[in-house]
Order: structure tokens, then sequence, then C-alpha cells
């Protein structure tokens, strides 16, 4: 069991409310020119989370995070704790934000998004070019993509995002509650140490960085998003190698990770006037990559212009 298990067992009902643990289907939506790439490299890139297209994104939560530590009038937060957790993710958000070099601390954290949905009209709105040219997502066996990962080393993390501001308050409500009490304890004990009192912060500002990265903004909960998060440790032996793609015009690092075809579940079309070609098209070139019995669908949204 890794650290961030661990971390996350800790709070097993947040745990619970990120992913339930039902075997389903996640869809990772692209554009067909990158299926193409995926489908014959094997590989999924999983993103710096702090270089996504938005970078309000990230930002959203860690703001997020500082305001509550002033707004929570029930639990007596001890300010040896909660005042560097709150300079913590100040800091983070106006590295983001405002831009600065301090690269000090070199965790990161490596996310690759996915939807519940089959068929997510906002997200084939993403792709659709004309009626000529339109996205498709691939359907990846949830509970078997994570058991290899794990096997692999990866250490995943994983869960839907969750847009609901108020759910997103009781999260971190309940995991401030939680380690403020571990703090405020140990400060209690005769063996009580400095070191002790640094690894619970430390925990904290981890549970609260892993499960930040599954909030978002409301306004994006159409998407239905699902995550998985790998963590990396940047220029330390023996962490994984990372890559760099210019997304425009911004430098993201990023980490592949190769996938098994037995994860791959289906591929599915979005909407397009001309689908039967494009349905052909798209078994062809499975079988050419050696995806077999793998299901191909089209989408049911009706395309107008």
């Amino acid at each position: 069991m890794s650290y961030y298990d661990i971390l996350l067992e800790k709070i097993p009902r947040i745990k619970k409310v990120l992913d339930n643990d039902d075997n389903c289907t996640i869809y990772h939506y692209t554009k067909p020119e990158k299926l193409l790439n995926i489908l014959c490299g094997g590989t999924l890139r999983f993103s710096n989370a702090l270089y996504l297209n938005d970078k309000e994104e990230i930002a959203y939560s860690y703001r997020l995070i500082v305001h509550l530590i002033d707004e929570f009038d029930d639990i007596n937060l001890n300010p040896d704790l909660f005042d560097k957790v709150k300079n913590h993710f100040r800091n983070k958000y106006k590295h983001i934000v405002d831009g600065s070099n301090d690269f000090v601390n070199k965790l990161e954290y490596f996310t690759t998004s996915f939807s519940t949905e089959s068929d997510n009209l906002t997200l084939w709105n993403n792709y659709a070019k004309g009626k000529n040219y339109t996205g498709y997502n691939i359907g990846f066996d949830k509970k078997k993509l994570i058991a290899e990962m794990t096997e692999n080393d990866y250490l995943p993390i994983y869960g839907s995002v969750i847009y609901d501001k108020q759910k997103q308050i009781k999260i971190i409500h309940a995991i401030f509650k939680k380690w403020n009490m571990l703090f405020n304890r140990a400060l209690k004990t005769k063996r009580s140490n400095k070191i002790r009192l640094f690894d619970i912060m430390l925990e904290l500002i981890d549970v609260l960085s892993i499960v930040s990265i599954f909030f978002k903004n409301p306004q994006f909960k159409n998407e239905k998003e699902y995550r998985i998060v790998v963590v990396n440790a940047f220029g330390v032996e023996n962490s994984k190698p990372t890559g760099v793609v210019e997304k425009n015009g911004l430098f993201v690092p990023y980490l592949e990770y190769h996938f098994s075809k037995d994860s791959v579940k289906s591929i599915n079309i979005g909407p397009t006037f001309d689908e039967n070609i494009f349905y052909t098209s798209t078994n062809r070139m499975l079988l050419n990559f050696g995806y077999v019995d793998k299901e191909v669908f089209r989408s049911k949204i009706p395309l107008r212009y």
C-alpha cells in the first residue's frame, strides 16, 4: 500500500465519495489524430496538474482552502498548524497566478481526464469542427486499468470530480477537523516532538493537495469528469521520467503510461453526418493495431447545422 493510499484510508468517507468501487467504464475523449497516437503507441499521457488548460482550475481549489481556514469558526483551528498550511497554499496559488521561479517543492501531480458518460454533448463540442470532423473517446475498464497501473508501480489515485461547492466545503471541513485533532493531541502527549508535529502538517498538506485535484468549478459539472492522478518526485532518484510538450505556447511536463490492450473496452465516435464510413474506418484501424473484439459505437446525439 502506498503512502497516498494510507492517507486516503484515514478519510474513508471522502475516499468513497471520490470512488465507490463500482466496476464501470470510463471514457477518455480526444481528437482523431490523438486517438491514433494513443492506440498505436498504447500510451496515455498524464499532464502536470499545475499546467492544465485553465490555470484557474487548480487555483480554484487552493484559493478555496485558504479562504476556508479563515471562515470555519466551529473548529478552533490551531494557528501553529494552519498558519503554515495557509502560507503553503497561498504561495502555490501565487506561483500559478502571478508566476514565480520557486521549485523547492519537487513533488508533482500528474493527471489525465475521463468522463463517466460515453456520449456527452458538452465534451463532443470540444472536438466537432463541421460535418467531416468529429471527436472520439476510448472506453477503458476502470478496475482493470487501475489494477494494471498499481502493478506497474504507478500507484494511481482516482475518483470522480466534485463540482458541488457545498460538498467541497464539507470535505475540507472534515479534513481540517481530523488533522487539527491529531495536531492538538500530539501537542498534549508527553512524547510530543517537533518531528511528529511536522509530519502531521505534511500529511495535512498532502491530503489537501490530493483531494483538491478532484475539485472543479461548478460551471463544468456537465462534463461528468473522472480523474486518475499519479504522484511523482521530479529530479529524485528512481522517479519516473517526464517529457515536455508544447500546448498553446505553454511547456507542459507529462508522464506516459503504457496500458494493455485488455484494458480497452470500446471506441465511441462523436456526432457526424457520415457515421457509416467513420464506423468502418475505426473498426479497420483497431484491427491494424491488434485491438481485437473491441466494440465501436456511434453517437446517438443528432447533429444539426
